[in-house]
């Protein structure tokens, strides 16, 4: 191991570290916050939107508050490696915050509010004219279009015909925002992994929980999980 090389290399992740960390906290208060805002602008009720997390009245467990900083420190301290312009580096670090903290939304509620997805693909089209992103502004347009049409229009086909809708609104936002960030073949393999995982973890989460299956099983934690692997092995 070359120790003069390790050293300024240590030096120059601990502050991504510690800043994700710090991030990272603040992302499990504001799991409760937004939804709670949401929710009083839409004059909805909170009853109504309960997921396997427990719903916006079910307490915090301890445990989030260990896992989520040392996670999104993590995905930090990855990003500030693989870009080694700062500004790329710190959008693809926002990046990963908003995706733990909109499976921390989802887990609890069963909702990915558009306060956090649009911007999201905002920052994915403005990352991609920078330069921050595989793809130039105009495939990265392109490819948030396809995946509207082409998985809207495949949600509206199931709808027609099951009489059940085969993706959420908020899901079908979540996947066009991140086409902004990777492209049609990417979101192509966050849904594959994503609906394998789903199966999975729907069926051993209610064996262990007691569930029914009519209860409400959110999409988008596994989404952001394959999304993150996807935007690991890419990068």
């Amino acid at each position: 191991m070359n120790v003069r090389s390790t050293l300024p290399n240590l030096c120059l992740i601990w502050p991504w570290l510690i800043g994700g960390a710090g991030v990272g906290l603040g992302l499990v208060p504001l799991a409760r916050i937004i939804p709670r805002k949401v929710l009083q602008h839409a004059q909805a009720s909170m009853e109504e939107w309960v997921g396997p997390g427990g719903g916006l009245e079910h307490s915090v467990s301890p445990a989030r508050r260990i896992w989520v900083p040392l996670v999104n420190a993590s995905l930090w301290a990855f990003a500030a490696t693989s870009h080694p312009v700062f500004p790329a580096a710190l959008l693809w670090a926002m990046l990963a915050s908003a995706l733990v903290l909109l499976a921390l939304i989802d887990w609890d509620t069963t909702m990915l509010p558009d306060w956090i997805v649009l911007p999201m693909g905002i920052a994915g089209l403005a990352g991609s004219y920078a330069g921050f992103t595989s793809q130039n502004l105009l495939f990265s347009s392109l490819s948030t279009v396809f995946v509207l049409l082409f998985l809207g229009g495949f949600a509206w086909v199931f709808q027609r015909i099951r009489g059940a809708s085969g993706i959420g609104g908020g899901d079908l936002k979540l996947l066009a925002a991140l086409a902004a960030w990777w492209g049609v073949l990417g979101v192509f393999y966050t849904v594959l992994w994503a609906s394998i995982g789903t199966v999975i973890w729907n069926l051993v989460w209610r064996r262990l929980k007691g569930h029914g299956p009519e209860a409400e099983w959110p999409f988008g934690p596994t989404i952001v999980i394959a999304a993150l692997l996807w935007g690991l092995w890419a990068t």
